[in-house]
């Protein structure tokens, strides 16, 4: 009976250091990997970013935008001991496009892709178009009036110079609004009426016009035509019935002699005309 208890002790302690061994190599195992991993992660360049390109920009500079995004790739912690975001598996693509949009107003949609095999960064752009000028304030009384390119979703996105003629939809607006680059224009269905406007005059050849303007504390907008004189109308006006009632009225009532001292035609009221 005492030698069966020895064994048994005996055997007990074998399999208690063979635990104590196994726990001891899984423990190994584990920092070592644990080790290894972050060593391949965070300081060899086995997933550093070898390349940034960039396409679809016509008037960004291809500099401006990698540098923009090598700037967020070697963002430094643990005092400058580890670059995580070189690392192609942790690179920010949605980082590195927000802020792409963020700082260049021209950027309509900025999509950022990894490739894994050659870890490559693809940044790939689409640069707004313009399809009119937006003007601040009144450039009868502001010299330094400011003016805008926007796009189809009315965003303002490049400075611009101030012309007027049919080329572009060219927009004053005299409401005081503080607009600035990467702004969007405040009423689309305002904007929306105005283009409908345009599009019908340029078919009807009814009047040459300079300007579309937006009066102080009104959602009216003019045309200011190439004789100097106004035509009236607002969002909520009829604007094909009306302007085919314009051409017909100017054609048939309306005297070269009396457009020489016309001050305005007053559309805004449908099926009436009111002129000065």
């Amino acid at each position: 009976m005492k030698y069966d208890r020895v064994y048994i002790d005996e055997l007990r302690q074998r399999k208690k250091r063979r635990r104590r061994q196994i726990a001891f190599l899984v423990i190994f195992v584990v920092l070592a990997v644990t080790a290894g991993s972050i060593y391949a992660l965070f300081f060899s360049s086995w997933f550093t970013i070898k390349e940034i390109k960039v396409s679809g920009n016509n008037e960004l500079n291809h500099e401006e935008i990698r540098s923009l995004a090598e700037n967020h790739i070697n963002q430094n912690y643990l005092f400058g001991l580890i670059q995580p975001y070189s690392n192609i598996l942790f690179a920010g693509s949605e980082v590195i496009e927000h802020s792409l949009k963020d700082r260049y107003p021209l950027i309509e949609t900025a999509n950022v892709n990894k490739n894994l095999l050659n870890k490559n960064l693809y940044i790939e752009l689409r640069e707004r178009e313009g399809i009119g000028v937006y003007c601040k304030g009144n450039p009868s009384i502001d010299s330094g009036q400011a003016c805008f390119y926007f796009d189809r979703n009315n965003v303002l996105f490049k400075e611009a110079p101030h012309f007027s003629g049919n080329l572009f939809l060219v927009v004053e607006d005299g409401r005081n609004r503080d607009f600035k680059l990467g702004h969007s224009f405040d009423d689309a269905e305002l904007l929306d009426k105005i283009f409908e406007t345009k599009r019908i005059l340029d078919e009807l050849r009814i009047v040459e016009y300079q300007n579309f303007l937006l009066p102080e504390n009104s959602f009216d907008f003019w045309i200011k035509t190439k004789e100097d004189w106004h035509i009236y109308l607002d969002k909520e006006t009829d604007i094909p019935s009306q302007l085919v009632a314009l051409k017909k009225f100017m054609e048939e009532k309306l005297s070269p002699d009396r457009r020489q001292t016309l001050q305005y035609i007053d559309l805004r009221i449908n099926n009436r005309i009111y002129y000065k």
